[in-house]
């Protein structure tokens, strides 16, 4: 027999991955840079990438259709393109390692049918789960082959515009050649979601809103079906299993997805920050933009390069993205993006989900997601309007005026601490509107979005009494800003606050104080502060923010049951009671371990960075401190870091975003079995 009975959904699948295989492989060897190769310098088409391409596009269209055909000779397509791929791009490794090294992993993975792959019985409890609807009947026939065929096509897009390579007619040529594969394929299922929901048509609107209709008909095009397929991919993900496939493998332990979530949008942004667009001058080496990108998908702030003068509007835009999304979280996200679109998470990824968002209440995910997204972006809209204006009274140019308030007001709520000035915000120091709009912003975005949920519903009229974590939060939040701005005032009201009226000296003094807990902003020179006043913002930051916000650090929380756990132990209490609440013994536990942890953590980057950098020690703690909380702040010495000072503060961002205890039950094994040893005592203090 010349074919076998594959089911149908799956022959696509497999015809969309070679017509996969073909596009990476037409558009790698264009963006290849190797003038010393045989496919030449980037943009430049030679004769032998001409051949290659050719052969690749020809033979994927054959084994394409026989995969559609359900032949059996079909299976050897993958082999074969591969096969070609890496004889390809081998030999441009030692040009162009990036580039060519991506082809050859994009090529062997899917070869060993590692993306998108569908699971038969998911469908069938999914089909027995939710009603038969067109839309859905679509989704089950073409919803695997259509995410692979949007999700090359989207990174193709990505291409032209980060290897600047919109001047290539072939590259120009493919994308729409798929562009519009995409529309035929997806059409009708984007028909039937707008005939379910006519309200959806909106999206469809926004597309032609985005279009630059000034250029020339192929450019305007291009990008009318960039962002069309931003939006189908957006409907086919929320209408489909979204991330069930993806969660599957990490349900028995949620922390691994929020460990890997951070990871992968890390290295993701640092390939799209390499990327030639993304700089002003020459492109950023991958560390640095590893550097860069996991700086801003942990909401750190810390920079090894000046973010005004090195990035591009492009670079500066991916990490405006970066910072957004970590901020809120991909789950997050998705899971509004998926209510926003009308579909619905599997039982197993909002367990997921709450887990991440540290949620007790079951079905309470969905609410509080939509709550987090909606309040974010209307307090960061807010502060951008408040922001812009402002700047723009000061003489910059409007356009400019609404980057830089959209940018910082961002950075700001999310405890990113990048800035669009090299001095951060010592050039606003003076500006009492912008540094309490600042301030402002990163207060709502410390204090956890559980607690302005209640703030919200007490504003609403809702006769409710706040929760001890509310309450807690709110105490400490107040007294760490209180006592911050004092002890700042007095060890640097002749040093660096020396010059400034006796008003600004407090409102930088109050500035400091609310910025060292994650926030990252400065608006005085780190450099001439006072060996005192280091070490009570070492501590500061080391406290950081509250849970489930956007800072970081232990927590103000994990501080009040330490405190409160004192005189339960000088008074031999069985329990530590706080605000009038006993307190289980576990928790004083997990607090106890958190802080442990972060210290031993701190410690060993400590001795590794004071071993292999000529450091000041002062200035290598504050500077590992800074990491540990995710606060961004500075005292000017990342610079004049190497490699491995780089890399430790990496590791050091990534833990401190993730928390050690997701860390640890991320990478830990799970115990089921109990075993009771007998007790035994010990001295100890």
């Amino acid at each position: 027999m010349s074919s076998t009975l594959v089911p149908r959904p799956t022959r696509r699948l497999q015809a969309a991955r070679l017509v996969g295989l073909a596009v990476v492989g037409v558009l790698g060897m264009i963006v290849t840079d190797a003038p010393l190769g045989h496919f030449g310098a980037s943009s430049q088409v030679t004769l032998l990438g001409a051949i290659y391409a050719a052969a690749l596009v020809a033979l994927s269209g054959l084994f394409s259709l026989a995969a559609l055909q359900g032949r059996r000779w079909a299976t050897w397509g993958p082999l074969i393109l591969l096969s070609l791929n890496i004889g390809a791009f081998l030999p441009a490794l030692i040009h162009d390692f990036p580039v060519a090294g991506a082809v050859m992993l994009w090529s062997g993975v899917h070869v060993a049918n590692e993306f998108f792959v569908a699971d038969a019985r998911g469908q069938r409890a999914r089909r027995q789960e939710q009603k038969v609807t067109p839309d859905f009947v679509w989704i089950q026939r073409y919803g695997p082959a259509a995410r692979h065929i949007l999700a090359v096509s989207l990174i193709a897009n990505l291409s032209i515009v980060g290897f600047e390579i919109a001047a290539s007619r072939v590259a120009d040529l493919t994308c729409l050649l798929l562009g519009l594969g995409v529309v035929m394929l997806t059409g009708p299922f984007m028909l039937a979601v707008v005939r379910q929901t006519p309200r959806h048509l909106i999206w469809l609107a926004l597309v032609l809103l985005g279009v630059p209709w000034g250029t020339s008909a192929l450019n305007a095009g291009l990008v009318a079906l960039a962002l069309y397929q931003v939006v189908a991919f957006a409907f086919v993900l929320a209408r489909g299993p979204l991330f069930d496939d993806l969660v599957q493998s990490f349900l028995h332990r949620p922390a691994l997805l929020l460990l890997s979530t951070f990871a992968t949008m890390a290295v993701t942004g640092a390939l799209v920050l390499s990327f030639p667009a993304s700089a002003r001058g020459e492109p950023l080496s991958f560390l640095d933009a590893l550097f860069t990108a996991t700086s801003a998908a942990c909401i750190t702030g810390l920079a090894v390069l000046d973010t005004a003068s090195t990035f591009s509007p492009f670079g500066q835009g991916v990490i405006l993205i970066l910072i957004q999304l970590g901020g809120l979280g991909i789950m997050v996200l998705s899971t509004f993006a998926t209510i926003l679109l009308g579909g619905r998470l599997a039982l197993r990824s909002e367990q997921a989900l709450e887990e991440i968002l540290d949620i007790q209440s079951p079905g309470a995910a969905y609410e509080l997601a939509s709550f987090i997204v909606v309040a974010t972006l209307a307090l960061e809209a807010l502060g951008a309007a408040v922001l812009a204006l402002r700047f723009s009274q000061h003489g910059m140019p409007v356009l400019d005026a609404i980057w830089h308030g959209v940018f910082h007001a961002v950075g700001a709520f999310c405890h990113a601490g990048f800035a669009l000035w090299p001095d951060s915000l010592v050039s606003q120091q003076s500006d009492p509107v912008v540094l309490v709009t600042i301030m402002a912003l990163i207060v709502v975005g410390s204090v956890g979005f559980s607690v302005l949920a209640a703030l919200w519903l007490r504003a609403r009229g809702v006769s409710r009494r706040f929760s001890l974590q509310t309450r807690v939060v709110l105490w400490m939040t107040l007294a760490l800003i209180v006592l911050g701005t004092l002890l700042y005032a007095l060890l640097e009201w002749d040093a660096t606050l020396a010059g400034m009226s006796t008003f600004d000296k407090w409102m930088n003094a109050l500035f400091q104080s609310v910025t060292l807990r994650s926030g990252g902003f400065n608006t005085v020179d780190f450099t001439g502060v006072e060996q005192a006043t280091i070490a009570v913002m070492m501590v500061w930051m080391f406290i950081g923010a509250a849970p489930g916000g956007t800072g970081g650090g232990i927590k103000v929380t994990t501080l009040a049951v330490l405190a409160a756990a004192l005189p339960a132990m000088l008074y031999n209490q069985p329990r530590a009671v706080l605000m009038r609440r006993a307190i289980p013994n576990e928790i004083v536990y997990r607090a106890g371990t958190i802080v442990t942890v972060a210290g031993l953590i701190t410690a060993i980057a400590v001795v590794i960075m004071l071993a292999t950098h000529n450091l000041p020690f002062a200035y290598v703690v504050f500077e590992v401190v800074s990491a540990v909380g995710t606060v961004g702040l500075s005292l000017g010495i990342t610079d004049d870091l190497h490699a491995i000072g780089k890399w430790v503060l990496i590791v050091l961002m990534f833990i401190g975003r993730v928390g050690p205890t997701s860390l640890a039950l991320a990478l830990g094994a799970q115990k089921t079995g109990r075993v009771t040893f007998p007790e035994g005592r010990l001295m100890v203090g």
